[in-house]
């Protein structure tokens, strides 16, 4: 099947959802989930962009096009998942959260994902994949083939510590907007969903602590916290957690 085919396969598929006209057991259930929990549409139509996008596109052009791409990608996701911790239930009945559940996810969703790239990027590099705005790696001087080189060799460059750095601070802005917004809804958070979102926050941040801009290798093996040590770190936030 064809690119333009997919892509009008998922359009259609939205369309189906937004006009609450199902074409399959697994539609006709989602829209009675929406429905129930008053999930709103856009994360829908915003993921279906973005893997429309998928299909059409190879990579981003700049960075302003990858945080384009994250609103459909990891905040429509993201902020289905907020907005389900914070629905309010009185006698069966589901309202709307007391928050903006987008704005209140999107700094956590692009951290993760900034996150992912960073560790990931050798796993990624060696199936043909690559994360980052062609602009920035190209302003570092590093070609497409300079960085699936890096990956295989393991020979990391100063021009792509730099590369690195710029994408730590990128994760670092968002690490901080997320922590506020997190802070802003617990109070209007059940205690399982504010442990929940401490959990979530607390696994990207000990992969984060991993890089290492200056000295590091970028593997994935140095980027990975073990099994122990995740463990560990769901461990310690079940311990500290307080409810707000």
């Amino acid at each position: 099947m064809e690119r333009k085919q997919y892509g009008r396969l998922i359009a259609d598929w939205v369309d189906s959802i937004r006009r609450r006209r199902p074409s399959d057991d697994f539609q006709e259930k989602l829209i009675a989930t929406i429905e129930r929990f008053k999930i709103p549409a856009w994360p829908w139509e915003k993921l279906a962009s973005a893997m429309i996008y998928d299909l059409a596109q190879d990579g981003y052009p700049t960075f302003g096009a990858f945080l384009r791409y994250c609103e459909g990608a990891a905040v429509a996701p993201a902020s289905v998942f907020m907005h389900l911790c914070g629905v309010i239930e009185e006698n069966g009945v589901y309202g709307k959260p007391l928050f903006d559940s987008r704005k209140a996810a999107r700094p956590l969703a692009i951290f993760s994902y900034l996150v992912h790239i960073v560790r990931d990027f050798q796993k990624d590099q060696k199936n043909n994949l690559n994360y980052f705005a062609h602009d920035l790696h190209l302003r570092h001087g590093l070609t497409a083939a300079s960085l699936r080189e890096i990956a295989q060799t393991g020979e990391v460059s100063q021009s792509f510590r730099n590369l690195m750095a710029q994408y730590q601070g990128f994760a670092e802005y968002y690490r901080r907007k997320a922590r506020t917004a997190i802070d802003r809804i617990l109070p209007h958070l059940k205690a399982r969903y504010q442990l929940s979102l401490e959990v979530i926050y607390g696994l990207y941040l000990q992969i984060f602590e991993r890089i290492d801009s200056q000295t590091g290798s970028f593997s994935t093996s140095e980027l990975s916290p073990g099994s122990g040590e995740i463990q560990d770190r769901i461990d310690s936030t079940i311990a500290t957690f307080r409810q707000i």
